[in-house]
């Protein structure tokens, strides 16, 4: 399962108007950005196009989940100040878990462009995992947000 295409199904339009993404309809444009999204990284240019793609997603969807934490803990603490803590909790957690996938898939297209193949090898393994797998950066980017939610 694949945590980002779902959504990105939802905003494709506004995604695809960030990558600039040409296409004639909006099947044609959102067909292109799944596909993008989905690339295996095989080699080094797909691998960084799925992350620039990835990166530009999960800023768009924190925009929208920003803005709809707001819009229900903002009523929620002036309706039930009991709720404030909670809903400003659950609030900032979810921001900060989107704005961490943005970066971290942002920072993993920089380091497939422009780190030197010499410190970091595409065939290695473990750099695989590091760049591929999504469980990880879900774990990391989970605790980090209720550390920071938390604090």
């Amino acid at each position: 399962m694949d945590l980002v295409v779902v959504p990105a199904r939802w905003l494709s339009e506004p995604i695809a108007r960030v990558l600039g993404i040409d296409g004639r309809t909006r099947q044609d444009r959102r067909a292109e950005l799944i596909e993008d999204l989905t690339l295996p990284g095989e080699d080094i240019d797909d691998l960084g196009l799925r992350h620039i793609c990835r990166s530009a997603a999960w800023f768009v969807i924190l925009g929208v989940g920003f803005f709809a934490s707001m819009a229900v803990a903002i009523p929620v603490s002036l309706l039930a100040e009991e709720l404030t803590d909670p809903a400003y909790f659950v609030s900032g957690l979810v921001s900060f878990f989107l704005f961490f996938m943005a970066c971290l898939h942002g920072t993993k297209a920089l380091i497939v462009h422009y780190l030197p193949e010499r410190w970091w090898n595409p065939r290695n393994r473990l750099w695989r995992v590091a760049m591929l797998a999504q469980w990880p950066d879900l774990v990391v980017a989970l605790a980090l947000a209720y550390l920071v939610a938390a604090s």
